[in-house]
């Protein structure tokens, strides 16, 4: 399940462009510059709320003017911004005021910078190739530049271009260009500790061999398997390491362990990453160098995307190019725009505030205190999917589980609704643990009645020799002599008229209704439907066109490789031989209804029956009724998928062809139109 809500979520930027980018022609919330939009339980962006709404623009710390200014952090209520352009780095009080500069003497292209809890100032400066530690007052305390040790690599560069440091003596170096990863380096002897978190690479088989023969020079011309080198990095409160790779992949933004490893639930993939902080509850803000913010909850969920690409209008809240973005104890953003060389702060609003103070309340596993802001969340947006997932977790922790189902299902959690169902199915059977016992023992009771009654039917039909064989009840109930004799079923569909196409096609119209109901009307745990959408018409149409398909084919292959076949016995024959799926698959829809994610083994093995016998069926059918030997049957199964194959190649050509000619004939109609009326 972890796999399904983490292939649910993946999170990509166009999709939110193309949303947001309606906000210069649609009235937004607050007569905003821009949409602010969130992720449903469907996976779709949907517009909430406005999350931030922009109060000040900062255009000069003090009286001095940013130059292409890279990053910027906040630390004791006070903003240090690496003025890249300018050569140097401004301290300045959160609303602008100048406290102080430094760095021109010794910087040459400050990209990255980093304050300690110390009050120490770390400065990232590509063209030095070093990192510099400053005092508050500026002053020049260490200089980190290229590591000796071997394990660094002789010809590995050491370009800085962003730094951290957490709160056990490990600095944190991003180099441009560097695959490998993160450069740790201990602050106290300046060693290099070795590279963290590396970005995953994937290598085929095909590609670890020609690794092991090729040259270097052939190596080159192929296709690049060295990882993406990072581009940023950030560290919590807690000493948590963030990455971002502004290279896009299925993980822009990394939550790293001690080993390096990614622990977020979901993986955040976004276009033109720029750069990345963390909130002071763990929730994780990003922002895209095309003017978009974004923020995720600590567990990678996407909670807002705001903002936009300012396109001449110098509205505040959107952007010409973000380069970084801050977050004080407060909440509220401050956003560098290196373009405009403007800092925007935006504040929260009411409705993003109790979504912060439900997340922290969340996150700390305080379900039941976070239960009153999710209820003042969902009063202000009842479409905030992510709010009946904290109600869900209160009402369970409550014991409230016939709401929390409900909860989860509204948040499409299913494997906490099993969670939830477990409990609630687990307490209906303790409090009527009579009535199950007495249901229990009636069905045990009426199966002993059934197989004695049927018994002694047998001994009264052996008795009179009264035997109807030609009925259409006889020639329907003839299915379970499918998987008991199946080569007897198929003489007696071939030779001795057992069955009817009457009757046949009755099951082909029960074997679409099961799969209609397979579909629709699973349990929500096994449900793989998405809720309101409905196909009904289209799924009846795809189950008969392929069975179709698959009669035609084969009695065309069977026909040109001399089988014996008939279209009728054919028909007549596939629907019989499909007899597992027509009688087990009512029972396992019946227990999507009743099991939950730890039972799924039931399930599994009812359809692992059920398909193989299924296919079992369907070869021993094409051997029986063609009279083929094994080779001969091998070479029709064959034949019969490839014809289906391009069948289906040449209905799909016909069918491009029809809608183009369709479109032609549109156009020439209605510009014939026009010409008249004109």
């Amino acid at each position: 399940m972890k796999g399904d809500k983490a292939m649910k979520k993946v999170i990509s930027i166009i999709s939110i462009v193309l949303v947001l980018s309606l906000s210069h022609f649609v009235p937004t919330y607050a007569d905003s510059a821009y949409k602010t939009v969130t992720v449903n339980k469907d996976g779709n962006y949907i517009e909430t709320q406005t999350a931030y709404k922009p109060v000040k623009t900062i255009e000069k710390i003090g009286n001095e003017l940013l130059s292409a200014p890279s990053d910027m952090v906040i630390r004791n209520n006070k903003l240090y911004i690496a003025d890249t352009g300018n050569k140097r780095i401004i301290v300045s009080s959160l609303s602008g005021d100048i406290i102080t500069v430094f760095g021109n003497e010794k910087l040459k292209k400050p990209t990255g910078v980093f304050v300690k809890n110390n009050g120490q100032i770390m400065v990232a400066d590509c063209d030095n190739k070093a990192v510099f530690t400053f005092d508050e007052n500026g002053n020049e305390i260490s200089k980190i530049t290229k590591p000796s040790e071997p394990l660094y690599g002789k010809k590995q560069d050491f370009v800085p271009v962003k730094v951290s440091a957490d709160n056990k003596d490990n600095i944190y170096v991003v180099c441009k260009g560097n695959g490998n990863g993160v450069v740790q380096i201990s602050e106290k002897t300046s060693e290099f500790l070795g590279y963290f978190g590396a970005n995953n690479v994937s290598m085929s088989l095909w590609d670890r061999f020609f690794d092991a023969i090729f040259t270097d020079e052939q190596k080159s011309q192929l296709k690049q398997t060295t990882p993406a080198s990072i581009s940023n990095v950030a560290i919590d409160k807690k000493g948590i390491v963030y990455t971002m790779t502004d290279i896009k992949t299925d993980n822009v933004i990394r939550k790293l362990n001690m080993s390096g490893n990614d622990i977020l639930n979901t993986n955040i993939s976004f276009s033109n990453p720029a750069d990345l902080c963390v909130g002071s509850i763990g929730n994780i803000y990003a922002v895209t160098t095309n003017g978009y913010i974004l923020e995720y909850n600590s567990e990678g969920d996407l909670l807002f995307a705001f903002g936009g690409f300012d396109d001449g209008s110098q509205r505040i809240g959107l952007f010409s190019s973000i380069s970084s973005i801050a977050t004080d104890n407060s909440g509220k953003l401050y956003v560098l725009d290196d373009t405009s060389c403007q800092i925007q702060i935006f504040e929260p609003t009411e409705f993003t505030n109790n979504v912060h103070t439900a997340l922290d309340l969340y996150s700390q596993g305080k379900y039941l205190e976070s239960k009153k802001p999710w209820e003042k969340v969902l009063l202000m947006n009842n479409l905030f999917d992510y709010a009946h997932k904290g109600m869900a977790e209160a009402y369970y922790m409550e014991g409230n589980y016939e709401k929390a189902m409900e909860e989860f299902r509204l948040s499409n959690n299913q494997y906490s609704f099993s969670e939830a169902f477990t409990e609630y199915r687990n307490q209906k059977i303790r409090d009527n643990i009579t009535l199950v016992l007495i249901a229990f023992i009636a069905v045990i009771g009426s199966i002993f009645a059934l197989l004695k009654i049927k018994k002694k039917k047998k001994v009264l039909a052996e008795g009179t020799k009264e035997i109807t064989r030609s009925n259409l009840k006889n020639q329907l109930l003839f299915i379970f002599d499918m998987p008991k004799n199946p080569f007897d079923a198929n003489y007696g569909i071939k030779r001795e008229n057992k069955v009817s196409t009457i009757s046949a096609t009755i099951l082909y119209l029960l074997f679409v209704v099961i799969y209609i109901i397979d579909k629709y009307c699973r349990g929500y745990i096994f449900s793989g439907v998405t809720t309101g959408q409905f196909y009904v018409i289209k799924d009846i149409a795809v189950v008969i066109g392929i069975m179709a398909l698959f009669i035609l084919c084969h009695y065309l292959v069977c026909s040109i490789t001399e089988g014996e076949a008939s279209l009728k016995n054919i028909y007549c024959a596939v629907i019989y031989s499909l007899m597992p799926y027509i009688i087990l698959r009512p029972f396992v829809i019946v227990l999507t209804h009743v099991l939950t994610v730890n039972e799924i083994f039931l399930i599994n093995i009812l359809n692992f029956l059920i398909y193989v016998g299924c296919a079992i069926l369907l070869v021993i059918m094409i051997n029986q009724q063609n009279n083929y030997k094994v080779g001969e049957t091998v070479k029709c199964i064959f034949w019969t998928l490839f014809s289906i194959i391009v069948a289906i190649a040449v209905l799909f050509i016909l069918y491009v062809m029809a809608k183009q000619t369709v479109g032609f004939v549109s156009e020439i109609w209605n510009e014939v139109t026009y010409n008249v009326k004109k």
